[in-house]
């Protein structure tokens, strides 16, 4: 679990992502689709400055958006992948995420 009083990790993708030279689009509001504002960035350097950058826009896609808890929304999970979401990953700076 992340502190209540950490960084907000948004903030400094924010801050990389005007240094994007196109724009970066995101998908149209609509009902099936929640956009939890998580961006991901990735970049590279070297002497020059950067020389890679990419982004990423991550949605949660619902089957059925007025019942959230319909079990349609669900997917069946193998015995690994389950393992491997209960599982705790260590995030920046060792905080549990």
């Amino acid at each position: 679990m992340v502190p209540e009083d950490a960084p907000d990790p948004r903030l400094e993708h924010a801050k990389r992502l005007v240094l994007m030279p196109i724009p970066i689009m995101g998908l149209v509001s609509q009902p099936s689709l929640e956009d939890p504002d998580m961006v991901g960035f990735h970049y590279g350097q070297d002497s020059r400055g950067y020389n890679e950058m990419s982004a990423s826009i991550t949605y949660t896609l619902w089957r059925n958006p007025a019942d959230r808890a319909d079990p349609i929304n669900l997917a069946e999970l193998d015995e690994q992948t389950r393992r491997s979401i209960e599982t705790v990953t260590l995030g920046p700076a060792g905080l549990a995420s």
